[in-house]
């Protein structure tokens, strides 16, 4: 039987009335129970320890408060100063990111960007985001950007520094027009709970990252939602995973 956010999600396609999404959610499903795809998953971004056998980059805030870090096989991490954040920071904080950037589990920088809600002036956001954009690049590790309302801004720091190291516009939520634009400047999306479905069929799967952020959705729920509604298997988006150089 299906639990409540299969449910959900099965009642969302309905809606739409289009029999082909129902007929690939239907595949995709059940081919995904039946290969028990756990074991490939990654939740790329999140606030929460998920089952073993599911590759996790759980979040670390970086600012003044303590951290307790969870453990287990499948556990690695990103850290970073979040855009609400960078009215407050310190040089010890710069230090503590330097200090985890040297463990091996530590795999990506962020979350970090830009916010027009943060209390800190638009000026001191950038400020702080430039040096965690340094960071990731001297360290090669990706970069996990939170962006709010501040595209144009995030556009023009992403012509300026031309990163080697992968950018990904984590829990995505805007139009599809937003989506084309940074897919083909070069970014990835990664697409949460709240995704917008029309942004979701405008971007590449080879752009396209999933994440359960702070929701309790299963995260095999969101590939398979995610899937669905691009019309691409699990494994596709699967694939996207090795920016992290998982092994």
């Amino acid at each position: 039987m299906l639990n409540k956010h299969l449910i959900k999600w099965d009642n969302k396609i309905n809606e739409t009335g289009d029999k082909d999404m129902k007929i690939r959610w239907n595949k995709i499903f059940f081919i995904s129970l039946f290969l028990k795809i756990n074991s490939m998953l990654t939740d790329i971004h999140c606030h929460k320890v998920n089952s073993e056998d599911i590759r996790t980059i759980y979040n670390i805030a970086i600012n003044d408060d303590a951290v307790t870090l969870p453990h287990g096989p499948n556990i690695f991490f990103s850290a970073g100063i979040h855009p609400w954040d960078a009215g407050n920071i310190r040089s010890a904080w710069i230090e503590n990111m330097e200090i985890l950037l040297n463990f091996e589990q530590l795999i990506a920088v962020g979350e970090c960007g830009l916010d027009k809600n943060s209390p800190a002036s638009i000026e001191k956001q950038i400020e702080v985001f430039e040096l965690q954009i340094n960071l990731s690049e001297s360290n090669k590790k990706p970069l996990i950007v939170h962006c709010v309302g501040c595209y144009n801004e995030l556009m023009s720091l992403y012509k300026v520094f031309s990163p080697k190291q992968p950018w990904i516009i984590h829990g995505f939520r805007a139009k599809p027009e937003m989506a084309v634009q940074l897919t083909r400047a070069g970014m990835y999306i990664s697409y949460g709970e709240k995704f917008n479905p029309q942004s979701v069929q405008a971007t590449p799967v080879k752009k396209i990252l999933v994440e359960s952020d702070d929701c309790e959705v299963p995260l095999q729920e969101l590939y398979l939602a995610v899937a669905t509604v691009k019309g691409c298997e699990v494994r596709e988006l699967v694939a996207v995973n090795d920016i992290f150089g998982f092994e």
